[in-house]
């Protein structure tokens, strides 16, 4: 069994060019296991079972109808595991800068 959802909050500010975004969203893979239990020896239980949680901040710029600019900056967390390389969170956040065009 797993777990997740994501919320989105958009809001213009200044006018409608300018927007800002906040995210938040939540991933597990297997809800019958946590923390510890990941990664405890004798078990098949490995890194592909962890919890992640998202807080992303972002900010978009809609330069004409067919081309916006995006800021965005993902602060991800992991569960802490018996696994080593996720005893603790992990430093993998992620700032995107995107740009894209619509036709």
């Amino acid at each position: 069994k797993f777990n997740g959802a994501y919320f989105y909050f958009l809001n213009n500010i200044f006018n409608k060019h300018h927007q800002i975004g906040i995210k938040y969203d939540w991933y597990d893979p297997n809800t019958k296991v946590s923390g510890a239990e990941i990664g405890k020896s004798g078990t098949n239980i490995n890194e592909a079972n962890i919890k992640y949680t998202t807080i992303g901040l972002g900010y978009i710029h809609h330069l004409n109808e067919t081309l916006k600019f995006l800021l965005w900056y993902d602060i991800v967390k992991n569960e802490s595991t018996a696994l080593p390389a996720y005893a603790v969170n992990v430093k993998d956040n992620v700032l995107t800068c995107r740009l894209q065009f619509r036709f």
